[in-house]
């Protein structure tokens, strides 16, 4: 990651390339207008002379001919009178586009203060978050990288108020951490399907062990003796390098007696299908549906590096979903973990199998309060999300929307969806059936998972359409490849709205005062009050 600086915003602060903000109707903010007084209103004239009309994200690349600024990367904040994470992490996304493209290594950010300096410390943070999330590459493959192509980008510097600037310097360590974790999310999954098996993905998790995290691998022979025969299923036709592996992470931050919060992430490593085999180019891309567990990853990196102060258990559900030798066809019957019998109807509906057995031994073993778990589960999500929302299903309203609140200020939006029963799946011979109707089919796989679940609250994330935006409209241009989705949103919900809803949340309380027992109550308590005697009652 690039360095990150913050200094006082003067009227000479600004140096070499600038990036500036204008609102609507292309008026610059304070801050811009200082930077263009030390430009002789070059900023202000230039617009005018122009159609820029300061749109959210709108561009107007401007090039003054003397001075110390070579470069003005003017952007649009749009008409909002105060924007929030979001906007700030997607105007961050636009100018490490523009960054990267112009070839430049170092930029000033024209910030300066806006309603507080708390707002003023959020926006920066954002900022930066979107700024490396667009510079971020993949080039591990690439054995002749020519100069003109390699990332030059080193410094970014944020002129504000001295209060704000000692605040942003103060977080700047934090944030790197953050970013460090998305990047390491995004690696795995970027990686080929000949690399990253799930084997390599316990070797990334043994990786945290410097961090203090505690990891412990199961295998497929400790699978056989557990009863993990869904895990089994899906992932023992693979070769034998490849056979499935359970990684489960442990990090406690938070006090010694405080019970653990679940994270389980999907990790199909490739995913053929099965006999269910994808056609045509279904199968392209496969390689990123271990992205749920790969996020897992990411969020457990961050959490220790930061030194949160929680107890999490992160899981990844790893294998590789091949066809072989082993009987995993439609009407095969399975007993799984919890002691349920599935009967396949679709081989290709794999994910929800190994979440099945990794989520009931996770909440038998660690009694999680709540347990949220990442997939990239089904193509139906994509149908009725495209790339601009996770799909939120959950059995706790109080989880569901810390969940939406985290999501929102960071830009990992979700939105909530059904997992009613009418979703569910019928069996004709056993207890459940992993397939179901397509229609509602993000539904019917959420609904499935909700068998194993029991009574802990929980919450599925079904993330196919914000993983990788190449399949599906509403993601950022700056994206490319693995967008790193599910550790800035999991690591802002769990250091921050963290929910504690009871077992079995009650139903919710009705406005007003509370219902009477009986008609004859309800006389009492008018009496008492004053306003008439007792009515007989029947």
């Amino acid at each position: 990651m690039f360095t990150l600086h913050a200094a006082r915003l003067t009227a000479n602060a600004a140096k070499k390339t600038v990036l500036v903000f204008a609102e609507s109707k292309g008026k610059l903010t304070n801050a811009g207008q200082m930077v263009d007084e030390s430009l002789g209103g070059f900023i202000r004239k230039s617009v005018r002379q122009s159609r820029y009309q300061g749109g959210l994200g709108e561009v107007f690349n401007l090039t003054p001919s003397a001075g110390a600024i070579s470069r003005v990367m003017l952007l649009g904040t749009g008409r909002q009178a105060s924007l929030g994470r979001k906007e700030w992490f997607s105007l961050g996304l636009t100018a490490g586009k523009l960054l990267d493209a112009s070839g430049v290594a170092e930029a000033t950010v024209a910030l300066g203060e806006l309603e507080s300096s708390t707002l003023t410390v959020s926006a920066a943070s954002a900022l930066v978050e979107g700024v490396a999330m667009a510079l971020y590459r993949f080039d591990d493959y690439k054995s002749e990288m020519k100069e003109h192509s390699q990332p030059r980008f080193e410094k970014l510097t944020i002129l504000t108020t001295t209060r704000s600037a000692h605040a942003i310097e103060a977080e700047a360590p934090k944030l790197a951490k953050l970013i460090a974790a998305t990047e390491t999310t995004r690696n795995a999954a970027n990686q080929p399907p000949n690399v990253a098996n799930p084997e390599y993905l316990a070797n990334e998790a043994r990786k945290l062990e410097k961090l203090g995290i505690k990891v412990q691998v199961i295998d497929e022979k400790e699978m056989k003796k557990l009863g993990m025969n869904l895990f089994l299923a899906v992932g023992g036709s693979a070769a034998p390098e490849d056979q499935p592996r359970m990684v489960i992470m442990h990090y406690n931050g938070g006090p010694k007696n405080q019970k653990p919060t679940a994270i389980v992430g999907k990790g199909i490593c490739y995913d053929t299908g099965g006999y269910n085999i994808k056609t045509g180019g279904y199968m392209a891309g496969m390689k990123f549906d271990m992205s749920g567990a790969a996020a897992v990853l990411g969020a457990m990196q961050s959490l220790a590096s930061r030194k949160a102060k929680v107890n999490v258990v992160g899981v990844m559900a790893c294998a590789m979903n091949m066809i072989g030798q082993t009987p995993f066809v439609p009407d095969s019957i399975y007993k799984s973990y919890k002691g349920l019998f599935v009967e396949i109807g679709n081989t290709d509906a794999e994910g929800r199998l190994v979440l099945a057995d990794a989520i009931a031994y996770t909440i038998e073993k660690f009694e999680p309060t709540q347990l949220v778990d990442l997939a990239t589960l089904t193509g139906a999500i994509m149908v009725a999300l495209g790339s601009a929302y996770g799909g939120l299903f959950s059995t706790s309203n109080a989880l569901a929307n810390a969940l939406a609140k985290s999501g929102e200020e960071t830009g990992e939006r979700l939105w909530r969806m059904p997992v009613d029963d009418c979703f569910k799946a019928k069996a004709k011979v056993a207890d459940v059936n992993n397939d179901g109707s397509p229609y509602g089919g993000s539904s019917v796989a959420a609904n499935f998972i909700k068998n194993f679940v029991g009574k802990t609250p929980w919450a599925h994330l079904d993330v196919a359409g914000v993983t990788n935006p190449d399949k599906a409209p509403g993601m950022h241009s700056a994206f490319t490849g693995a967008t790193g989705y599910g550790v800035r949103l999991l690591t802002h919900w769990l250091e921050n709205n963290l929910a504690e809803p009871e077992q079995g949340e009650a139903p919710r309380k009705r406005r007003g005062r509370p219902p009477l027992a009986s008609k004859a109550a309800a006389a009492t308590a008018t009496a008492k009050r004053g306003r008439g005697r007792p009515r007989k009652t029947a």
